[in-house]
């Protein structure tokens, strides 16, 4: 059985997130014979030796993983174009590093980039269904065949179908820091909370809001098909390279 190596380094929940949606892709792309494996950034080993650059040090690494791993697949977020346009010109950036690394020859076929566009919310934010079950389900009566208990209160559906955007790459921030898909599905998750709880205050509504440390869990209750998939072209990039190990 194939292994395939996923690697983000930006965060280890991100590594949590990009397993469980890369599991739910093998399942619809019915990719059985695949085996996942994520790692986060505490995965990136030490310089070993003086002299040594972030990618050579990353390039170890990648040599060390395919000696047991099909492929490496690198996973990060590309932000929006102003950021990305701002990191494409720092020498030592992540997406710089990276870049070297797949473009290494000895790697041709075997090492990949898939970037998050913009952030890793817009792979959570094709199903805005399931986000909803997902701050629902904490709510006793929603916890048992949440989406069904969801999909037929229409206050709740008009909330969905109201944040649920048919191209979530095109959630982009205006500027530099601006406001991107992490901001809209904060405040997403704010109206969600609200919807479930109308005399809810402000203060727990604040307190339990989504953060990234929710993200895993948030990821849990995403719905991985056809139709969500074609709510983001990243995300089924990584798919199609997922497939390529079949």
């Amino acid at each position: 059985m194939p292994t395939i190596r996923i690697w983000t380094l930006e965060s280890e929940n991100d590594a949590k997130v990009v397993e469980c949606l890369a599991n739910k892709l093998v399942r619809h792309l019915k990719l059985e014979n695949l085996s996942i494996q994520t790692v986060g950034p505490q995965a990136v080993p030490k310089r070993n030796r003086r002299g040594a650059s972030s990618s050579d040090t990353l390039r170890m690494a990648v040599q060390n993983y395919l000696r047991q791993d099909a492929c490496v697949i690198f996973v990060i977020d590309s932000d929006g174009p102003m950021s990305s346009h701002q990191r494409r010109q720092e020498p030592n950036s992540l997406i710089n590093q990276i870049t070297r690394v797949v473009q290494d020859r000895r790697f041709t076929g075997k090492v990949f980039l898939a970037q998050a566009v913009q952030e890793l919310e817009a792979w959570l934010l094709i199903d805005c269904l399931g986000i909803f079950c997902y701050f629902a389900s904490k709510v006793a009566r929603y916890r048992e065949n949440c989406r069904d208990r969801v999909s037929e209160n229409r206050t709740f559906t008009q909330l969905v179908r109201r944040y649920q955007k048919g191209n979530t790459e095109y959630i982009v921030e205006a500027e530099i820091g601006g406001r991107g898909v992490k901001e809209y599905l904060i405040e997403f998750s704010e109206k969600i909370l609200l919807a479930l709880n109308p005399n809810k205050t402000h203060r727990n509504v604040n307190r339990e809001q989504y953060r990234e440390n929710m993200s895993p869990e948030v990821a849990e209750h995403v719905l991985v098909d056809q139709q969500t998939l074609s709510r983001n072209k990243s995300l089924r990039e990584l798919g199609t390279v997922l497939a390529k190990f079949q």
